[in-house]
């Protein structure tokens, strides 16, 4: 008996973000078009797995190139999280320097550009909670925008959810494992 291997395995992955059953189907697709004359497409996912298809650069992470309900320029963002499983929220191309200091010795700080989003509107919950750390921030194109790193809760019917862009993560992982390659889409 003889067996053929392949010289070169191809492994061809679907990755997928699942919206869950949190938000009716409907709901989420009146969601993703806050506005009537939306020029991007949205269908919701009939076997709720919503395909990945690339990352948000920073070129339009900072402009955006879909508008919310007021038409303001943003990005319609969704993650599933551990603590707040699926929620909508809004990125608008504002990035917040967040700086850190150590309590050993306060002469020591690490500073990092953080990748804002808010609340879908003053009436919708938070966009995350703590226990939602680690989740995949993604937009309603399936293109992969950050990892949730913190948030600020809830005031006055906005709160602030931090995520550290994807684009720039992929480039460290790069530096440390030339040889990766994450394909998406």
């Amino acid at each position: 008996m003889r067996f053929d291997y392949p010289t070169k395995a191809v492994y061809e992955p679907k990755c997928h973000l699942c919206p869950g059953t949190k938000i009716p189907a409907d709901e989420f697709t009146l969601k993703c078009f806050p506005r009537g004359d939306a020029n991007w497409e949205f269908e919701h996912p009939k076997d709720r797995l919503l395909r990945l298809r690339g990352i948000i650069s920073d070129d339009l992470m900072r402009d955006p190139d879909m508008f919310d309900g007021d038409g303001e320029p943003c990005l319609l963002v969704i993650k599933t999280g551990n603590a707040t499983n699926t929620t909508i929220g809004r990125a608008n191309g504002v990035f917040s320097v967040v700086r850190e200091y150590f309590p050993n010795d306060l002469t020591v700080n690490q500073t990092s550009m953080e990748w804002g989003i808010i609340n879908y509107d003053s009436k919708s919950e938070v966009f995350s909670e703590p226990g939602d750390s680690g989740s995949i921030i993604v937009d309603i194109r399936g293109r992969i925008g950050g990892m949730l790193t913190s948030g600020g809760g809830k005031v006055k019917g906005s709160d602030m959810t931090y995520a550290t862009p994807f684009w720039w993560l992929l480039e460290r992982i790069k530096e440390h494992f030339p040889n990766v390659d994450v394909v998406v889409g």
